[in-house]
């Protein structure tokens, strides 16, 4: 019984490091957060408005990347970040939630940052009920 708890132990482990590097992609944290969105009662039928946090140490840098996601259609703002050492690029844009809409913008995220840096840290949204 001890090596079976030990052996999930690892394996939740390896799994989350896993997802925090990459490995399975985006697409296994998003997808859980999709089915708690789903669970809460929110009706996938209609649009949502979701927040994608960008967060950059150079504030011109910052803007670049909200520059190039408004450009496609997204409602981009810079602000100075919560602890005041980096800028926030706060991009929003409204659609239906779906795993693979979610795993496009995050891509498309991840190469903005790949050309200009910074860290990609999520989205949210909210529950719109049925």
């Amino acid at each position: 019984m001890r090596n079976l708890a030990i052996s999930l132990v690892v394996i939740v482990g390896v799994l989350q490091f896993a997802t925090a590097c990459g490995i399975l992609g985006p697409s296994a944290t998003d997808q859980d957060t999709l089915d708690a969105l789903m669970e809460a009662g929110s009706d996938f039928t209609k649009e949502h408005p979701f927040d994608f946090y960008i967060y950059h140490p150079n504030k011109a840098d910052a803007q670049r990347i909200c520059a190039q996601l408004e450009a496609e259609g997204f409602l981009g703002t810079v602000r100075e970040g919560a602890l005041g050492d980096e800028w926030l690029c706060l991009a929003r844009i409204n659609f239906k939630p779906s795993i693979v809409r979610i795993t496009e913008i995050s891509a498309k995220i991840e190469a903005l940052i790949s050309e200009f840096g910074g860290e990609y840290d999520g989205w949210e949204t909210i529950v719109i009920p049925k």
